[in-house]
């Protein structure tokens, strides 16, 4: 008579996955997740036909977990009902610890780099690599005995960034829960090519199995997302550059062709890095750059102008657009004599 009795490794193998799952699961996650979220969710490994098991097995996880130095807090909320089921999240504080690995030299090179990296523009990096700035600023200040000042506020921390970044790493497709910009959500995986910023937001694009296509999604309208585990290969023929769009490509406004001005002394890959190799490019007569794109919002269009205004980029036309351009420029001067 065959043994019933399940394989101790097969056990330790699917307490491991588990294990993992609710780690990442938990550690990308934006918001805090109910109890029924987790142990409903059968892709995390819990999920079965016995509500009380999931959340025995849920409890015994998280004791796995502390004992690995991972700690899953309770949130509680003072004005929530008693009857109110609870909300978790991984305790960063307690979780995230800084070891003293690395020399005052080390420290000193790391942030020379970081800080190098961060002044050339917005980063889907940003939130990163000040985490880890900082933990190189305790570490240099634990050791010289010194008092740490302030932490640099990070304005666009996105934890599912993490989630991101470790499935392009792995080249293992994500699986997320998404929510449009309809505030309708799905659940589609994606093989992610690539990963682009567009002012304040990051995006990912990649095959989606949902749409069976490449598309394009913004990182922090992403709900949830399950550790990757489903490897692929980028194709070769992709290129991220084909996938860029602009501010002023999000409407549904008729095309308006634009053109816009870059000194001469600004080198092609200078141009190239605010153009992403849209439209077409070329040099008059006194070698000025001048780039012609179509655009659906001219506002956005002109706005995009300002932004790029240290970088000498000016619009040339139509005459909307450089009246949107003007009105532009004298509320931000507005502005910032109001500040001032």
């Amino acid at each position: 008579m065959a043994s019933t009795e399940r394989d101790p490794q097969a056990r330790h193998d699917e307490t491991a996955q588990r294990l993992l799952n609710l780690f990442f699961i938990l550690n990308t996650s934006p918001v805090p997740l109910t109890t029924t979220q987790i142990v409903t969710d059968t892709d995390l490994g819990y999920g079965s036909s016995n509500r009380a098991s999931d959340e025995r097995k849920f409890r015994r996880d998280r004791r796995k977990l502390e004992e690995q130095g991972i700690f899953i807090q309770e949130i509680t909320d003072a004005l929530s009902s008693e009857i109110e089921e609870s909300s978790w999240a991984i305790g960063r504080e307690s979780t995230y610890s800084c070891g003293g690995i690395l020399s005052a030299d080390d420290v000193d090179v790391l942030l020379q780099g970081i800080d190098e990296y961060l002044s050339a523009g917005p980063t889907p990096l940003a939130r990163p690599l000040h985490a880890v700035r900082m933990r190189a600023l305790e570490a240099k200040a634990h050791e010289d005995g010194a008092a740490l000042g302030e932490p640099e506020p990070v304005s666009s921390y996105q934890p599912q960034l993490d989630a991101v970044w470790t499935a392009f790493a792995r080249r293992a497709a994500l699986t997320m829960l998404y929510q449009n910009a309809q505030g309708d959500s799905s659940k589609r995986t994606v093989a992610i090519y690539g990963l682009f910023t567009q002012g304040e937001h990051t995006y990912i694009t990649g095959y989606d199995d949902v749409a069976g296509g490449i598309r394009t999604f913004r990182v922090d309208r992403i709900v949830r997302a399950w550790r990757p585990t489903k490897p692929y290969t980028i194709p070769a023929d992709f290129d991220i550059d084909d996938y860029l769009f602009f501010p002023f490509d999000l409407s549904d406004e008729a095309c308006t062709h634009a053109t816009f001005a870059f000194p001469a002394e600004r080198s092609e890959t200078e141009v190239a890095a605010c153009t992403h190799h849209r439209g077409t490019l070329e040099r008059n007569g006194d070698g000025c750059w001048v780039w012609h794109i179509d655009v659906r919002d001219v506002p956005a269009a002109a706005s995009l102008a300002l932004s790029h205004a240290r970088d000498g980029m000016r619009p040339l036309g139509p005459p909307e657009l450089c009246d949107a351009w003007t009105a532009a420029l004298r509320e931000a001067v507005s502005a910032y004599g109001e500040e001032h």
